[in-house]
């Protein structure tokens, strides 16, 4: 709970102090994202990631640098459940933003090839550009939704994270949950971007 309360003082002072949003909003870039983005759900707020064999999900960012995700356990954007209801807070909301997010994450974990290209704040930029391209294509922009995630996503927890979180690999055919058990594959969206 301790964690969860570090993780939601920031937040909640960075939505409040949204004056400095436009001006990071307005410097923010945005790119791309191609392909299809399917989910299998696991467990409650738990899924796994896994890239469509003919139309994989990609991002291309701004500086045209591509990121590519692959195989992976995934929850969503972390966004502390007291701030869901707010819109645009969901863990969801930006769901291609947030598996490009988890991606950077794991493949950093797990020193997939490229983890090298990408340090943390880095990671961050990505999120906000990602959730930036999203904002713009849907119609539904909000400066100061962007900066809060931005800095929510580069405290100190976060940090922590990234740097000494685990490489978790869910098997490549026969889905498992964390704790071992079988799992019947659920496929709970599918989005496939124009291109």
């Amino acid at each position: 709970m301790n964690r969860l309360l570090r993780a939601c003082v920031p937040l909640a002072a960075a939505v409040l102090c949204a004056g400095c949003a436009p001006l990071f909003y307005d410097r923010t870039r945005t790119g791309k994202f191609e392909g299809t983005l399917r989910l299998e759900w696991i467990a409650p707020n738990y899924f796994v990631y896994r890239p469509d064999p003919g139309d994989p999900l990609v991002y291309i960012a701004a500086d045209r640098s591509e990121v590519r995700p692959d195989l992976m356990y995934t929850d969503g954007g972390s966004v502390p459940r007291p701030f869901w209801s707010i819109p645009q807070l969901g863990p969801w909301d930006f769901g291609p933003g947030y598996i490009v997010h988890d991606w950077l994450f794991h493949q950093h974990h797990c020193k997939d090839p490229g983890w090298e290209q990408v340090d943390f704040d880095r990671s961050a930029a990505l999120l906000a550009e990602a959730i930036k391209t999203q904002m713009v294509a849907d119609k539904r922009e909000d400066p100061a939704v962007v900066w809060a995630i931005y800095e929510a996503v580069r405290l100190p927890v976060a940090q922590d994270l990234w740097e000494h979180g685990p490489c978790t690999l869910p098997p490549p055919k026969a889905l498992l949950a964390p704790d071992g058990r079988p799992v019947v594959p659920v496929t709970i969206r599918t989005y496939v971007f124009p291109h």
